[in-house]
């Protein structure tokens, strides 16, 4: 019998990042182990997608899809859905739908009245929104419907254990673009007072080279050590010998909670804000703040306090580590496409 056919539509460049297509990778990975066919429909930075999927043994149909192209894709006997991720593509595409395809729209703010076969939102705040999908057939909202890839859900739930010693493990990302060059700043105001070990991933889509290059030097004179993995294929990996992360309130910060990372985050797009201030509020990370409204007094105040208090990230881990599961992407496709 002919596999029925999820379409998965998204972009991702510097200027978006990359978490709409990393976590459409997880439900991807998921529909093809229960026995779909996934077509994953992306544009944006088309060079870097195409390295990002290579990397992940994706196979992905990149160029730049009007909507036209879109509907006419739906227009197959055998597609049974459409996953858009990203709220400018569902208004742009929805209203031009065929009435009987099934779509589920990927969301983080709420205020959503598009109808649609399913919505979702893994963000942990997410079940007090539910009121602003007043058209959503079904709602999957909260992290039990967190996606997580198979290069995280490889590692052991709670895998990462820090180790309270001298020099903190530390990794720094923000996202696989970093378009506010947080990587940078961030590394320029390392305080001197404990010195670290420090891992930066930077994404596929990362063009912060020069100011990079800057800020590890100062990092050095302040007694730290550096080392820069681009695009690496398991960061999974790095996060588990990690003792603590910083990093942008995406979806980074449900892949660090399923392993047990404690995290330092900012919100860096306007989608991530309320999130940020929920999590810090249930104690499951510190910071939380909008990184534009943050000063450089406060961020290095910020990441003393973070890295010179043990207690407090230990606190931090196991509050996190209690809202994580391996499961959310199964339930996704299981609850979201049932008939």
């Amino acid at each position: 019998m002919p596999r029925s056919r999820i379409l998965f539509r998204a972009d991702a460049s510097h200027e978006l990042g990359f978490g709409h297509v990393a976590r459409l990778c997880a439900l991807i990975e998921e529909a093809e182990a229960q026995g779909h066919e996934a077509i994953a429909m992306f544009g944006g930075d088309l060079p870097a997608i195409r390295a990002w999927a290579v990397d992940r043994k994706l196979s992905v149909d990149l160029r730049e899809w009007a909507p036209t192209a879109v509907v006419n894709a739906v227009d197959h006997p055998r597609v049974r859905a459409l996953v858009i991720d990203g709220p400018d593509l569902a208004r742009q595409l929805v209203p031009k739908l065929p009435a009987h395809l099934h779509t589920m729209l990927l969301d983080d703010m709420g205020r959503v009245p598009l109808a649609c076969g399913a919505v979702v939102n893994q963000n942990v705040h997410a079940a007090t929104l539910a009121a602003s999908y007043p058209n959503a057939q079904r709602r999957l909202l909260g992290r039990r419907y967190m996606m997580l890839r198979r290069d995280i859900r490889k590692h052991t739930r709670g895998a990462c254990r820090p180790m309270r010693s001298a020099r903190l493990r530390l990794v720094i990302t923000f996202g696989g673009s970093d378009p506010v060059n947080a990587t940078a700043r961030t590394l320029r105001l390392l305080p001197a007072e404990r010195p670290l070990d420090v891992v930066v991933i930077a994404g596929p889509g990362y063009r912060g080279d020069d100011e990079l290059r800057t800020s590890i030097y100062i990092a050095a004179l302040q007694g730290h050590l550096v080392d820069v993995q681009r695009a690496p294929d398991d960061p999974g990996g790095l996060f588990v010998s990690a003792d603590a992360a910083i990093c942008s309130a995406g979806g980074t910060l449900g892949e660090l909670a399923f392993l047990g990372c404690p995290a330092l985050a900012y919100a860096i797009v306007r989608d991530q804000i309320a999130p940020a201030r929920h999590q810090v509020h249930e104690g499951l990370i510190a910071a939380g703040r909008s990184w534009a409204d943050t000063d450089d007094a406060t961020l290095r105040e910020d990441i003393h306090g973070f890295v010179v208090d043990d207690a407090g990230r230990a606190a931090i881990r196991k509050l996190a580590l209690a809202t994580a599961d391996a499961d959310g992407a199964r339930r996704i496709i299981e609850e979201g496409l049932a008939a």
